[in-house]
């Protein structure tokens, strides 16, 4: 069987969702047990996360557009299509710095 969860919004302000504040626990502590079960589709998220199907997440920081999808470790980030080199340069730079603090990627 499968089962297909899609939330999205119109909104400016988007999903009101608790992922993040989920993930943030899960890495400070893996034993994390949240003090009421989270909503179906952040339950959905997690779940694929561990591997049980798939996720994808869409939304922004500020206002750079960000793709997760738990099918990999990679982070994307959309830009032009026939870029200024160095503005490329510049924004990469930002994406790769971010993962590695994100990852703790000290090496």
């Amino acid at each position: 069987s499968d089962v297909l969860i899609k939330e999205s919004s119109s909104k400016p302000e988007g999903l009101k969702t608790a992922i993040g504040s989920l993930v943030e626990k899960l890495i400070e502590n893996n034993q994390y047990e949240p003090d009421h079960p989270a909503d179906i589709a952040d339950a959905a998220v997690l779940m694929a996360a561990d591997g049980y199907g798939a996720g994808k997440i869409v939304g922004f920081e500020g206002t750079t557009e960000v793709v997760i999808r738990t099918s990999d470790s990679q982070r994307s980030f959309l830009f032009t299509k026939d870029p200024i080199p160095s503005d490329l340069v510049k924004i990469t730079t930002i994406q790769f710095s971010s993962v590695s603090e994100e990852r703790d990627m000290r090496h």
